[in-house]
């Protein structure tokens, strides 16, 4: 069975991490931010919180739905893609972040500051995209069951 209340709970949390980012002074052009280590860790650390909120969402509807299991976080994207849980279409770019998550993760040292900047700049809204996507299908759901 879905729990709605926990994933609203870490959608909200994913809300807040990219909210707390867009709210920080930011440094005005790569070379800036590469050199400010503080702002680039605080970057980094929100985007993991983040993700890590969505492939536990991700986790949390395979478990609930009696998915196949995912042989990595980005197979798992994949597979709530197969139930229709988000699109397709933004399947790729949800992989690419679980692949991210895994540098951050397992080696600070080979984090390109170039794609971080790229992320912190141009992809927050893919943030915004995935939880779109998941209310929406929640909402698909709570209308199935009312119409039956």
């Amino acid at each position: 069975m879905i729990d709605r209340l926990l994933i609203e709970n870490k959608l909200r949390k994913i809300e807040m991490f990219i909210r707390e980012i867009e709210n920080e002074k930011a440094p005005k052009n790569f070379e800036s931010f590469s050199k400010n280590i503080i702002f680039k860790r605080f970057v980094e650390r929100n985007i993991e919180l983040s993700i890590e909120q969505m492939i536990n969402i991700c986790k949390h509807f395979v478990s609930a739905l009696d998915l196949q299991e995912p042989k990595s976080y980005a197979n798992c994207f994949e597979i709530i893609a197969d139930a229709d849980i988000i699109s397709k279409d933004t399947l790729q770019t949800f992989q690419l972040m679980a692949r991210y998550r895994n540098l951050i993760i397992h080696g600070y040292d080979t984090v390109d500051d170039s794609i971080t900047y790229g992320i912190f700049r141009k992809q927050l809204n893919d943030f915004r995209l995935f939880i779109y996507s998941v209310r929406n299908y929640l909402s698909r759901k709570i209308q199935v069951i009312t119409n039956e």
